[in-house]
């Protein structure tokens, strides 16, 4: 249901930013409604709506978008209601939206084993203005907006209306600002920017037969959005990512905030309270959309989390400098290796004193950040398409993967704890010439160096600390012997591992497989 109501706020926020490119002609209010209705018509949906034409007025009431879904996931639907195009004189075109506007959505399941869902929504926005201009073919909108809201007032599921308490949704922005450009061709070109001064949110769910219940709170400041790409002009289904990747779309954007929070409460009656927190100065996140594959990359800066488990005496406090990640992956079938990448950064992890008294009373623990990075990349053949959900379907329920790993890099991996640093790179190619070989047993070539740093004095603390037992350790000591050499430097060991064409595997020229 989440996943469907994430569509239907992407389908909100599309309504609201629709548009194309300035330019020196005029355009008309049918021009605008018509290049909407295009636009989601082209990403799959139907639309419907009640026109009245009143002088340079027209009046869309009663707004239905309707999804094309596949057979077995049932349909969905959204109400709007009315909105007004009023030309004016310099010939562009203002959107009228009132101060309140009902929202309803309405999802049905294929079957009689799912349940039917209605919810009604209110969108509220105060000191808005909208105003669109330009040609039909090169529109530019502007939106702003002192505040805009959404407020989820009802739901009800398989003819039950929740009580407010168990399901709760409110959403408020201020100092809303948009413009998106867009210019129609074989495909529709678009550029988005957009900034929010704040962003709030407030949730509370509970199942109705459960005793335990959920809040959360949450706030953003500052958000800034980039976006730009191509979108084909027509789709079938508005959950076709393969499709629409196979038409040719090519999408990106980037988003930055500032100052962020969210807190979580639970109440459990049964098993306890719990209290979670986290803020962070600032964060970023970008994501790639083509048919060369798909990217994400995100960070946040300064990032502070804290737990109150269930019975606790005190607050479990941790701290983070940064973290980051990246990934990148094929999605389409090709009969030709394609790019992957995966990175890792948590930077300068801390803990509280007091859940250091409770690991380590004695002190004897180095209480430095610690880190831990990753940085891999590497080839993989695509045998299925992804994001194709039949295809992908398939392949899950069956010995078949969907992609043949080729080559991976371990560029750089660094875990620096406790007192103690272990780094390593390496390279690995993998033989798929095999047909009949089982699709999850790797054979790799290559080699992995390893450097430990720190290790055997790790070891000592953590047996003076109580931590491990002195048989333990005995036993980790005499496998580092087997898998690695002194190396320079004080309390150092290295070790090079080779996989071989044959299968085998050596330490430090020593076969151990």
């Amino acid at each position: 249901m989440m996943t469907r109501f994430h569509t239907f706020m992407g389908c909100s926020a599309l309504v609201l930013v629709s548009s194309t490119q300035v330019a020196l002609a005029d355009i008309t209010p049918n021009d605008v409604w018509q290049d909407w209705r295009d636009y989601l018509g082209g990403m799959g949906y139907s639309v419907t709506a009640k026109e009245l034409r009143s002088g340079d007025t027209l009046t869309v009431s009663d707004v239905k978008f309707g999804m094309a879904m596949s057979a077995d996931q049932g349909q969905m639907s959204f109400t709007l209601g009315s909105l007004s195009f009023v030309q004016n004189a310099g010939g562009s075109v203002s959107v009228v939206w009132p101060d309140q506007m009902p929202v309803s959505v309405n999802i049905t399941p294929a079957d009689t084993t799912g349940e039917p869902v209605t919810m009604a929504l209110t969108i509220r926005q105060s000191g808005q203005v909208m105003v669109v201009s330009g040609t039909p073919s090169e529109m530019t909108s502007t939106y702003s907006a002192d505040t805009f809201a959404l407020n989820l007032d009802r739901i009800t599921i398989d003819g039950e209306a929740l009580a407010p308490e168990n399901a709760m949704l409110t959403v408020a922005m201020t100092d809303v600002v948009n413009t998106t450009t867009s210019t129609l061709g074989a495909m529709r070109d678009y550029d988005q920017t957009a900034s929010v001064g704040s962003v709030t949110y407030d949730m509370a769910f509970k199942q109705p037969d459960e005793p335990a219940n959920a809040v959360v709170n949450g706030t953003s400041q500052n958000l800034s959005i980039k976006a730009n790409g191509l979108l084909p002009l027509a789709l079938a289904r508005v959950n076709d990512m393969a499709g629409m990747l196979q038409a040719g779309m090519d999408v990106s954007g980037t988003m930055s905030g500032g100052n962020s929070t969210l807190t979580m409460d639970i109440e459990d009656p049964i098993n306890g309270n719990v209290a979670i927190a986290t803020a962070a100065e600032s964060s970023t996140l970008a994501v790639d959309t083509s048919a060369d594959g798909v990217s994400y990359a995100g960070t946040r800066q300064a990032m502070t989390i804290s737990v109150q488990p269930p019975q606790f005496p005190f607050l479990l406090s941790f701290a983070m400098d940064n973290a980051a990640f990246n990934i990148s992956a094929p999605v389409m079938k090709s009969d030709t290796p394609q790019n992957f990448a995966l990175g890792l950064n948590l930077a300068d992890f801390t803990m509280s004193n007091m859940i250091w008294g409770m690991i380590n009373p004695q002190g004897t623990l180095p209480r430095d950040p610690a880190t831990i990075s990753l940085d891999l990349n590497g080839t993989a053949t695509m045998l299925a398409d992804y994001l194709d959900l039949q295809n992908s379907n398939q392949s899950f329920s069956t010995k078949d993967t969907p992609a043949q790993l080729e080559t991976v890099n371990l560029n750089s991996l660094i875990i620096d704890a406790l007192g103690a640093r272990l780094t390593g790179n390496g390279v690995a190619t993998f033989d798929n010439s095999d047909p009949d070989a089982d699709p999850g047993m790797l054979k790799p070539t290559g080699t992995i160096d390893l450097k430990l740093v720190g290790g055997n004095t790790l070891l000592d603390k953590l047996v003076e600390a109580g931590l491990l037992p002195a048989q333990t350790v005995m036993g980790a000591r005499m496998m580092m012997g087997m898998f690695a050499v002194p190396g320079d430097g004080e309390d150092t060991l290295q070790s090079k591992l080779e996989f071989t064409r044959s299968g085998a595997i050596l330490a430090n020229g020593q076969r151990i497989k």
